[in-house]
């Protein structure tokens, strides 16, 4: 499990790397930027890694949005 958790840690450091380097149009699917092409490819791994062994994530991504409307703004941070 945690060599996938890196594979997913990794399409977001491709992600910032993008960005960083401007967000040019995506080398693989040049219609969409950088970052838009390594999200996808982080939400991939994800979702795969959630099938692979039941987690139930997207059930836990509404239950976590529902618990967040309900938190104040920013919840007391600064930033």
């Amino acid at each position: 499990k945690g060599e996938l958790i890196s594979l997913i840690h990794s399409e977001l450091s491709e992600a910032l790397e993008g960005l960083r380097h401007g967000n040019p149009p995506s080398d693989h699917i040049p219609e969409y930027s950088a970052a838009e092409e390594e999200f996808a490819d982080t939400i991939i791994r994800i979702l795969d890694f959630a099938g692979a062994f039941g987690y139930r994530i997207g059930e836990a991504i509404l239950a976590k949005m529902a618990f967040n409307d309900g938190r104040p703004y920013k919840h007391g941070k600064e930033f």
